[in-house]
């Protein structure tokens, strides 16, 4: 390389480390000024829980609060003291308990009505497949599963290798009810028809039993299915230019989703919220060139976020680097200003959700929780 060559890359270098040196100082002024600006917890203030999700039993409203802070009131910052968060964030993430694992979304006995066929001779690729391709036909949630050397192992398309241990699962509920009781009964009869057929034996869960199954979960569902969404207003009528919103968002980690909306990452790759429009009477997308946007709106779908009160306080955080930048407030939908009580409430009911889905064994953000979820 030349003397020049080396020396366009020592600056690129320089470059780069000060943008990241910059973004990280720009995160913890932003964390310190939110303390300072949305209190203790012994403070007021008023805030709606909004869950956008389902018709279902909701959150609803907390009780009104007064003394509102808003951002002009930020003279500077300390991280946010709560002692959940803090001991998560002393946590590495990998360490966590509650992060679920890379892994095949596969048959969750939580969620799944499960049937297993044992044969005395491994069952061919041909044959298991037939089975497959008929239990698709009846729900296409179906998952389908060989046992290899002890561990359980997806079966698709392209799967040719003999078993004499293989289940099949259905899903039972999903944000769209409960399963019908007739698809429980027909996928129950076929596995049980396909035993008969090669000489296996079968061991199925009771139709019945099933079915009930599937009516608490959709319940559960239902209860535990909550959106918590922060709007951002501008202040005195402030409006939003599409194209300043799109580059704070790429700016801030965030990518473009099919549907217009920008969604915001974990390290690990994992959805943790979006950021839509706002305004109710126009598209979620972000992508007009035309009209301003009047709200701008970061949502957190609580049951599919992993480690979701960790991902609420970032979100939150997100949001004040939006509005400070854009000259505007954060409002709940009924446009009052949220405040530090607010903020906590929100946060303790993100917890009350997460301790209730870890007892009915369903994690938020783990491959069960998404299928559930869906």
């Amino acid at each position: 390389m030349t003397d020049f060559q080396i020396a366009l890359v020592g600056i690129i270098l320089a470059v780069i480390v000060v943008v990241i040196v910059y973004n990280r100082w720009q995160e913890s002024r932003y964390r310190r000024n939110a303390e300072r600006a949305f209190g203790s917890r012994g403070e007021t203030g008023d805030v709606l829980l909004d869950p956008n999700v389902r018709t279902e039993p909701s959150m609803g409203a907390l009780a009104p609060m007064s003394n509102h802070a808003t951002i002009d009131d930020m003279p500077d910052l300390s991280p946010i003291a709560d002692p959940v968060i803090e001991a998560a964030r002393a946590t590495p993430l990998t360490d966590r308990p509650d992060v679920p694992r890379e892994s095949a979304l596969g048959i969750q006995s939580e969620i799944d009505c499960v049937a297993l066929v044992l044969a005395d001779q491994p069952m061919v690729a041909d044959t298991y497949h037939q089975l497959r391709d008929h239990l698709l036909t009846i729900d296409r949630r179906v998952i389908c599963e060989g046992l290899v050397d002890g561990l359980w192992q997806p079966i698709d398309e392209n799967t040719d290798e003999p078993f004499r241990e293989l289940r099949a699962g259905l899903q039972l509920a999903s944000r769209g009810g409960a399963t019908d009781p007739l698809v429980i009964e027909q996928f129950l009869g076929a596995v049980g028809e396909f035993a008969e057929r090669v000489g296996a034996v079968t061991q199925r869960e009771d139709a019945l039993v099933a079915h009930e199954r599937a009516q608490s979960l959709d319940a559960f569902c239902a209860e535990t299915d909550v959106e918590i969404a922060i709007n951002i207003i501008g202040k005195s009528g402030v409006t939003f230019a599409p194209t300043k919103v799109r580059g704070i968002a790429e700016a801030n980690g965030f990518s473009a989703t099919d549907t217009g909306e920008y969604l915001f990452r974990d390290e690990l790759g994992r959805a943790l919220f979006v950021l839509r429009n706002g305004d109710p009477a126009q598209s979620t997308s972000l992508r007009s060139n035309g009209a301003y946007f009047t709200t701008l709106t970061l949502a957190l779908d609580v049951p599919r976020a992993p480690q979701s009160p960790q991902a609420f306080e970032r979100m939150f955080t997100v949001a004040l680097q939006f509005a400070d930048v854009l000259q505007g407030e954060l409002v709940d939908d009924n446009r009052k200003l949220l405040t530090a009580k607010g903020r906590t409430a929100i946060g303790e009911a993100i917890r009350e959700i997460n301790a209730n889905m870890s007892e009915r064994g369903v994690v938020a953000g783990s491959p069960a929780a998404l299928r559930l979820y869906s």
